[in-house]
This record gives C-alpha cells, sequence and structure tokens, in this order.
C-alpha cells in the first residue's frame, strides 16, 4: 500500500461517498423481520474519521452527513446531525489523546459517547413530548453500533490508509500526519 495520502478534497468527497453509503446501509432489507438492529454506520465513521484525521474533515461534510442521516432515516431533522457534529467537535479536540493509547480505550470513548448520545436524544424528544425509542431499542442500537466500530476504524485503516499518527517520544506528532 502506498504511503502517498489523498488530497484535502478527495478525502472529504470519500467521506461524503461513504457517508452516503453508510446512511443508506440500514434501508436495505437484508434481513426483514429480524431482531437484528443495523448499526449507525454514519457515527462511526465520523468519530474514526475524526480521531485519525482531525484537520482533514471539514464542519460542513459532518453536517451533510448527519442531515442526510436524519432526513433518509426519519429521524426529527437536525437532532442526530446536531449530536453528531457535538460529538465529532469534541474528538477532534482530543483526538491528540487517542493516537498513543491502545484502541480498546478509543472504542470504549466512542462508545460512551454514542451512549451519551442516545441518552441526549431520548431527553430531547420527552421535552417536547415526542414518544421516544424504548429502552430495549435503544440498548440494541448501542450495542450493533460498539459492535461496528472496530469493522469500520479497520476499514478505514486497510481500504483508505486513515491511521492514526504517530507520536514520538515527547508527544508530539511526527510530520506525516496532518
Amino acid at each position: 500500500m502506498s504511503k502517498r495520502r489523498l488530497p484535502a478534497f478527495a478525502e472529504t468527497a470519500l467521506y461524503l461517498a461513504l457517508g452516503l453509503a453508510a446512511t443508506i446501509a440500514p434501508l436495505l432489507p437484508l434481513a426483514p423481520g429480524g431482531r437484528l438492529m443495523p448499526p449507525d454506520l454514519a457515527w462511526c465513521l465520523t468519530v474514526a474519521w475524526v480521531i485519525r484525521r482531525p484537520a482533514r474533515l471539514p464542519f460542513p461534510a459532518i453536517l451533510a452527513v448527519g442531515l442526510l442521516g436524519d432526513v433518509l432515516l426519519s429521524r426529527p431533522l437536525g437532532l442526530g446531525a446536531l449530536g453528531l457534529l457535538l460529538l465529532a467537535e469534541a474528538f477532534r479536540n482530543r483526538a491528540h489523546l487517542f493516537w498513543s493509547a491502545p484502541f480498546p480505550l478509543e472504542w470504549l470513548a466512542a462508545a460512551a459517547a454514542f451512549a451519551a448520545l442516545l441518552a441526549a436524544e431520548h431527553l430531547a424528544l420527552a421535552l417536547v413530548f415526542a414518544a421516544p425509542p424504548g429502552l430495549a431499542l435503544a440498548l440494541r442500537y448501542l450495542a450493533a453500533t460498539a459492535i461496528a466500530y472496530p469493522l469500520v476504524v479497520l476499514g478505514l485503516v486497510w481500504v483508505a490508509g486513515l491511521r492514526a499518527p504517530r507520536l514520538r517520544d515527547g508527544g508530539h506528532h511526527m510530520a506525516r500526519s496532518l
């Protein structure tokens, strides 16, 4: 695999294309009537990308993927996009903490942030007297997304070559990182 990286516009276009695919994937009838809950692949994609390339994923691209998910998946318009945006920015500001940490810590942080997002969405829906999804459904959604996260990261690293920057002994990233 080549060590050359894609230009910024190509990375953004790749993110948007993968975000579209991640949003459409749960709509495919792969297990009709089944008990399997599709994961939030757009969440996994965004968090994994922001941790590996914090400076290369623009705010409008994340907003576009979030709004597309809200529209196509019949979620309250803007609620999922706002949560995705806020937590993506939180991960962007702390991405350097995960560069030298073991992957299970990143995985746990992503799952915990998704759990917080689901709780905030549940609270927001309850505040406007909308019926939030049941707890069992939310827990299955959380579990499916948490299980999918390492697979999405593996795909990004293996196929797209998006690796986390390496840190030197002093804690500074090497020149190739951003």
